[in-house]
């Protein structure tokens, strides 16, 4: 799908979409407590259907209503399973976490750029371990046997790369019965492991936390039934967020400011930038006269990289953003993909070690640009077209299903009907 996006100015007001990854963490608990659970305010991207599809495997059932979902969890795990997560990478690392503890066999596969995906943290884990894996050279599909020797205490697995590996050995521990302790091993993107937490306390497991690295969950914790209700999505208003810090008269509804969620960050660089952030009758309001440029550390956030990128552009001077080395490994190869498409439009952008660099103000323009089918590449650029003239043909577009399928609908409805709005400052 070709997106054609022209030069223009934004005004109204966002809902902004429902968490993908609260949702899949929220949907998988569901399906391991007994009994019936109500997820509300639930959206429905590829991601949460493909979670969706594999709680079926697991034996939990579901129904589909307006704005939620009634979960009926399963009785247990089972022994033998496949599972098809999609292109969703926190499915598949969430169940391939589970089915390294549980004893069974188990295949696990997807579609799209997971394929492509290396996933050599499972494999050094299973090695560890005794657990038996083979996969296509760290990548799926992924058969898993064999289960954790249930005399162990203690685990210990590496999160330099991922923490939706660790989220999902987590979700995983309360049904062996036996109880454990989990060390996190240079761990990154903490604040997704808190969500994890949040969640699975929602739904009666308690896991204690000491120095934010080991985990202990006591014997006999068991998942039980709740109403949970998902927050709206950082990830997603980060893309309105630097489209307020532009110029643009964008106010965001539903969000909370008391969130976990990693990407809340974005407000941070907000300040940095000289702007402000103002939360009134359950909106954020954004703004920046002139914002200026920026050094901010996106490791634990790596999902705002695109949005960061794409709001360096427009501020004055250099900006960097550290943290490239957790960009390789998502939908697309963030990095290289960010360089090559802001490149074919002028701006000036370059990696120097671990911190990619953005020489702002630089005149853009025209160009046929692409996706290379990630969802957050195709919001970024969609951003950045409204402020060059002529705009950007966006190759791809249709990758924002993934996280954010309104996303187009959204932009159109923040298009003034009448020519009378006033400009960007720098457009």
């Amino acid at each position: 799908m070709i997106k054609e996006v022209e030069k223009g100015v934004l005004c109204g007001e966002v809902l902004v979409p429902s968490s993908k990854s609260d949702a899949q963490r929220a949907i998988l608990a569901a399906a391991l407590a007994k009994g019936k659970s109500r997820i509300c305010h639930i959206g429905f991207g590829d991601d949460v259907r493909a979670m969706l599809n594999c709680i079926k495997v697991i034996g939990a059932e579901f129904s589909l209503k307006e704005g939620y979902i009634d979960v009926i969890g399963a009785n247990y795990f089972p022994a033998k399973a496949s599972f098809d997560c999609g292109e969703s990478g926190l499915t598949f690392r969430l169940l391939s976490a589970i089915c390294c503890l549980h004893k069974g066999e188990y295949t696990l596969n997807g579609s799209g750029s997971i394929l492509t995906r290396s996933h050599k943290f499972i494999d050094d884990f299973a090695l560890k371990y005794g657990i038996e894996v083979k996969s296509n050279s760290s990548k799926l599909p992924y058969l898993i046997s064999g289960g954790l020797d249930p005399s162990l205490v203690s685990i210990e697995t590496d999160g330099s790369m991922t923490s939706q590996f660790i989220s999902g050995l987590l979700m995983g521990i309360p049904l062996l019965g036996t109880g454990l302790l989990l060390h996190a091993k240079d761990l990154r993107s903490l604040p997704y492991v808190k969500m994890t937490l949040k969640t699975m306390k929602y739904f009666g497991i308690h896991v204690g936390v000491d120095r934010d690295i080991d985990f202990t969950i006591s014997k006999g914790a068991t998942y039980k039934p709740a109403t949970y209700a998902v927050e709206k999505d950082w990830s997603a208003a980060s893309y309105w967020i630097a489209a307020g810090a532009i110029g643009h008269q964008v106010s965001l509804k539903g969000l909370s400011s008391s969130t976990v969620q990693a990407d809340v960050a974005m407000l941070a660089v907000i300040q940095l930038i000289g702007g402000g952030a103002l939360f009134k009758e359950d909106c954020l309001h954004v703004h920046s006269p002139e914002p200026g440029s920026f050094r901010f550390d996106a490791t634990d956030c790596p999902d705002l990289f695109p949005a960061l990128v794409c709001l360096a552009l427009f501020c004055n001077g250099l900006s960097k953003i550290k943290g490239v080395h957790r960009l390789l490994n998502k939908e697309s190869d963030r990095a290289k993909v960010l360089l090559s498409q802001f490149e074919k439009i002028g701006g000036e952008i370059y990696i120097d070690g671990d911190e990619m660099c953005i020489e702002g103000l630089r005149p853009l323009h025209f160009a046929e640009v692409s996706s290379h089918g990630d969802h957050r590449i195709a919001m970024c650029l969609a951003i950045t077209a409204l402020q060059i003239e002529g705009g950007l043909s966006i190759d791809g577009a249709s990758a924002v299903s993934k996280s954010y399928p309104g996303f187009w609908e959204d932009l159109e409805k923040l298009r003034p009907k009448k020519n009378g709005a006033k400009a960007p400052f720098n457009s």
